[in-house]
């Protein structure tokens, strides 16, 4: 948006979003393969979990669906997005980012445990190691620089 570019900055703005609302899915105990493949589905799935349980406000559920549509016309219908809605839709974004990092616990490590192998009578099977699963967590701060470096690279290309 401070390059002049407000239909790249809807569009991160909502990817920002998605990655997070899929990320609260498997924190509230969607798995992976149970997690919906499409943006409707993470979205439909999202208000389920975050907001039919009273974690997170309909209101700011619903800001996910409206920059789903605004990213949609930034990027494919030639449409150019307003400055001032571009800046709406970066608060928006950055309040639901907040919010679910917050709620979700997202920014701290998972609680995963070690997974090991159950005692077996059977010596002749082939069991894989224990191992253990240690995720580190990333800072709002370090995402968005990421995510610009990213979008450099692209514009660059």
């Amino acid at each position: 948006m401070n390059a002049g570019d407000n239909d790249s900055a809807v569009s991160r703005s909502y990817y920002a979003m998605f990655d997070f609302a899929q990320a609260a899915l498997l924190r509230a105990g969607v798995t992976e393969d149970k997690l919906a493949r499409t943006h409707s589905g993470v979205i439909e799935a999202f208000r389920r979990h975050a907001v039919q349980s009273g974690k997170i406000d309909r209101e700011l559920a619903t800001q996910l669906s409206r920059t789903e549509s605004l990213r949609i016309k930034a990027d494919y219908t030639g449409s150019e997005i307003e400055l001032s809605e571009a800046k709406e839709v970066v608060q928006n974004a950055e309040l639901f980012v907040q919010t679910v990092e917050r709620v979700f616990s997202l920014d701290k490590p998972s609680s995963a445990k070690e997974y090991e192998n159950p005692p077996s009578k059977d010596d002749d099977k082939v069991s894989e190691p224990a191992v253990a699963v240690k995720l580190e967590s990333i800072s709002l701060e370090e995402i968005r620089r990421q995510a610009r470096e990213n979008w450099l690279q692209l514009r660059h290309k």
